[in-house]
């Protein structure tokens, strides 16, 4: 049996270097984010909105996120469900998957990365620290080419506003490209009682493969950042995978 065990986890490991080493590019089935230039990221269940809310009961509870079209009657476009073992699945409307987000459990210095349902590994997500705080760069591939910045904004209404109450997180950061061009920003909605995120993009970024990157950036400060309750179950969903 352990020689059965040991060929299977071979084999295993064989198909996801295959997979790293083919050649994915792109995300499938993202063209969706072409038609938008605002997009909201909210849990799907109103009870798990609260951190206070948060119990071990809801563990036993789907973790759901909606993709939705901030203008288009607020559509959901888009969901990312938790799964055990395999991290948090992007999926369009139709069922098909976009992409796998994963954290990064024993490194410090990455805050996760996207993946080619395949999968494998197309952005990885470094941390970078500064004087003013910590920002992200985002990498592309095994090549480590950096694709954009995540910027942390300080300078806004948005602490303030976490600090009183008037909405459940401070999450504020600009997406920009390496020359610093700036593709678009992430920031909570201003909605009383609601941690959801929006995220928005420049009228000149139409790059539907950076556009879901930053959808997936956006979901991973979602469960680090918006919905910290979250971010448990999904390290706990990924106890397993190397």
């Amino acid at each position: 049996m352990d020689l059965i065990n040991q060929f299977r986890e071979g084999f295993a490991k064989a198909v996801q270097l295959a997979s790293d080493n083919h050649v994915f590019t792109d995300f499938p089935d993202c063209s969706i984010l072409g038609n938008t230039d605002k997009i909201s990221i909210k849990l799907k269940d109103p009870l798990l909105h609260n951190a206070n809310q948060f119990t071990p009961q809801s563990a036993a509870m789907a973790i759901k996120l909606l993709i939705r079209d901030e203008n288009n009657r607020k559509a959901t476009i888009m969901s990312a469900e938790l799964e055990l073992g395999n991290g948090l699945i992007v999926r369009s409307t139709a069922g098909r998957p976009i992409m796998i987000i994963r954290t990064r459990n024993n490194d410090p210095s990455s805050l996760g990365k996207l993946m080619h349902p395949a999968p494998a590994s197309l952005y990885k997500i470094q941390r970078e620290n500064t004087q003013m705080g910590t920002n992200f760069i985002v990498v592309r591939g095994q090549g480590k080419e950096p694709v954009m910045r995540v910027e942390k904004v300080f300078a806004s209404i948005y602490p303030i506003g976490k600090a009183i109450g008037l909405i459940g997180s401070n999450c504020v950061y600009w997406f920009k490209r390496m020359d610093g061009t700036v593709l678009g920003y992430i920031r909570p909605k201003l909605v009383v009682s609601s941690n959801t995120l929006i995220v928005k993009f420049t009228s000149t970024n139409h790059d539907v493969q950076i556009r879901t990157a930053m959808v997936g950036v956006g979901l991973l400060l979602a469960v680090t950042e918006a919905y910290p309750q979250v971010r448990p179950m999904l390290i706990e969903a990924l106890q397993n995978i190397p």
